[in-house]
């Protein structure tokens, strides 16, 4: 199975998890203050930071426009939607093996209209694309073709 794949229904877990594990407390991070600003980062913990990613790009060509629009996704979010995520891959990590396979289960048996129904009631609630003050962006004209 490939990484993204994987990571594909890690996510589906996280949603489907998310309202049977909220009881569950998770372990409370570091406070964001004990970590620097990324200019503050050295190149050695930038790097440590980018390379995975790096990898995952370069390693899945087929899956690029879905790493893209995820990480436009993730900057739609608000702290508070990131924190939630956070805390369901949390909830998802602290599955049993069996527990991610019920659940992957469960999902794979619903109709795609189950599941949009489902992502509706249960899902991330996101805020609407940005725009700037004059609305969304548009692509300029194209540039008239020069005949020679």
């Amino acid at each position: 199975m490939s990484k993204m794949r994987a990571a594909a229904i890690l996510m589906t877990g996280l949603v489907l998890a998310a309202p049977a594990m909220a009881q569950q407390p998770t372990a409370t991070p570091a406070p964001a203050a004990s970590y620097p600003e990324w200019n503050k980062l050295t190149q050695e913990q930038r790097q440590a930071l980018i390379d995975p990613i790096r990898s995952r790009w370069n390693d899945n060509p087929d899956m690029r426009a879905e790493m893209l629009k995820r990480a436009q996704h993730w900057q739609r979010m608000t702290p508070e939607q990131r924190e939630a995520a956070h805390r369901g891959m949390q909830r998802w990590e602290n599955l049993t093996p069996e527990q991610r396979k019920a659940m992957h289960e469960q999902w794979k048996a619903m109709s795609p209209e189950q599941r949009k129904a489902w992502l509706e009631a249960n899902g991330p609630k996101l805020p609407p694309p940005r725009s700037g003050p004059a609305g969304p962006r548009t692509p300029p004209p194209a540039k008239p073709q020069e005949h020679r």
